[in-house]
């Protein structure tokens, strides 16, 4: 259907377009009355073309009686005084109706066209939706809100004798059903949305977002079900596995020493605790890292950020890694500004990165750690000169529990470098890797600058 405006225009064309075409043939040499049906008729034409079926209707009926009244003898009169006249009159009404009729359908038909169309492409683009991008379910409401101008949409949950919400996007959210058009999405979800009435034509398309949603909404569900299966299966197989190895080492240490069978020299004593010794350190470090992650994930990390001077910090991390830490070459410029972040916090990030590298580094090219101001960050990078990881992999490194290429008990449930990130965007930076020339993994951690 024709909007009101074109509508408009249609009757304005008929009402005044008509009468000047009149004024325009009546001023000329006298065409015959032949061709000047024609013109009323592409007249006619054009108004349907422009205001649809009823303007049309009345430009055919105005151009009748003009053509009658002017063109057709005996002239200012509607008589009509020969048969063919009549004839030729009555077959431009019929010609003009039929004509404006045709018109009109096929104006409403290539409308409804567009208006499939457009539907389809929505349509096909929600579908989409659910299946790409990590949060379809944002996706969805956002792409409903801007499809429809809508100040915000609302998915609620029934949650007992009440309602909560599931997701939304916009403001302001509804609470619950009633404070703006709902669409049921399925038994238990609703869609509020608060903004322009929809229309009975777009309400088809708005059910179909509906149905996405409860889908969307479901996946998510299940995906992070997944997530957390995987966790705990993870979990699981780092506790029965690498928090053993130390454990048994540990005991294996403690239990010879009891034993009344042998009798060790003083040598063999020392050995037996720095091994059992050795053993706790990495069960701390481990039983440490999982904590923090469980903190780390559930919000509830401890945090104060303060000016630190990265020479203060590094050597400290260094020397919390033993012999091992010694081996580092450290390269930090005198006048390096401060960071802004929490000491502790900062201490972990570098034990933990700086003892990877040393995990994967040649003995003879031990890790590097530089550190340089670059605008308003301080940029500090952990080198080394071991295998390196392909870029492909490098997203997973920074999942808990992957271990890439490790084969020996004594690196760890793969939490490190995982933590590593968290703790450094906890603060406010990032950690990001890249390659080292000549071969390696070099780790950048940019912080802001102390204010």
């Amino acid at each position: 259907m024709r909007s009101r405006r074109r509508q408009l225009g249609g009757l304005v064309a008929a009402v005044a377009g008509l009468p000047l075409l009149t004024l325009a043939l009546r001023a000329g040499d006298g065409l015959p009355l032949t061709d000047d049906i024609l013109l009323f008729l592409a007249a006619v034409v054009g108004v349907a073309l422009l205001g649809g079926l009823w303007p049309a209707l009345l430009a055919a009926v105005g151009g009748f009686l003009l053509l009658n009244y002017f063109f057709t003898p005996p002239l200012h009169t509607l008589t009509i005084a020969t048969e063919g006249n009549l004839v030729a009159l009555a077959v431009f009404v019929v010609v003009a109706l039929a004509v404006s009729w045709v018109v009109d359908l096929a104006g409403r038909r290539t409308l409804q066209a567009a208006r499939a169309g457009a539907d389809a492409r929505t349509l096909a683009t929600v579908a989409g939706s659910v299946l790409r991008g990590a949060d379809p379910l944002d996706a969805l409401l956002r792409q409903l809100r801007d499809t429809f101008a809508l100040e915000s949409v609302t998915l609620l949950e029934r949650a007992g004798p009440g309602w909560r919400t599931a997701a939304a996007t916009g403001s302001p959210v509804a609470s619950r059903p009633g404070e703006g058009e709902t669409v049921p999405a399925d038994d238990d979800l609703v869609l509020v949305l608060r903004g322009p009435e929809i229309t009975p034509d777009a309400r088809r398309v708005v059910r179909a977002f509906a149905a996405q949603t409860a889908v969307a909404l479901r996946q998510q569900r299940l995906a992070a079900a997944a997530e957390g299966d995987r966790v705990r299966t993870a979990l699981l197989a780092a506790v029965s596995h690498d928090l053993r190895t130390p454990l048994a080492s540990a005991k294996a240490a403690v239990a010879g020493l009891r034993s009344p069978e042998v009798a060790f020299g003083e040598q063999d004593r020392a050995e037996l605790l720095a091994t059992a010794e050795e053993s706790l350190d990495r069960l701390t470090a481990l039983v440490a890292n999982l904590l923090d992650m469980g903190r780390l994930q559930a919000g509830a990390l401890g945090m104060t950020p303060v000016s630190v001077g990265v020479e203060d910090v590094v050597p400290r991390a260094l020397d919390e890694l033993g012999p091992a830490g010694r081996r580092v070459r450290v390269r930090i410029p005198d006048d390096l500004a401060a960071v802004h972040a929490d000491p502790g916090l900062l201490d972990r990030v570098l034990v933990n990165v700086v003892g990877n590298a040393l995990r994967y580094s040649p003995p003879e090219r031990p890790p590097v750690v530089t550190a340089a101001s670059h605008d308003r960050q301080i940029r500090l990078s952990v080198i080394d000169h071991g295998p390196g990881i392909p870029a492909a992999d490098r997203d997973r490194v920074f999942q808990p529990f992957q271990r890439l290429g490790d084969r020996d008990n004594h690196t760890g449930v793969g939490l490190g470098l995982a933590l590593s990130r968290g703790l450094t965007e906890a603060m406010g930076g990032t950690l990001t890797p890249e390659d080292t020339p000549g071969g390696g993994l070099t780790m950048v951690i940019a912080l802001p600058k102390a204010p």
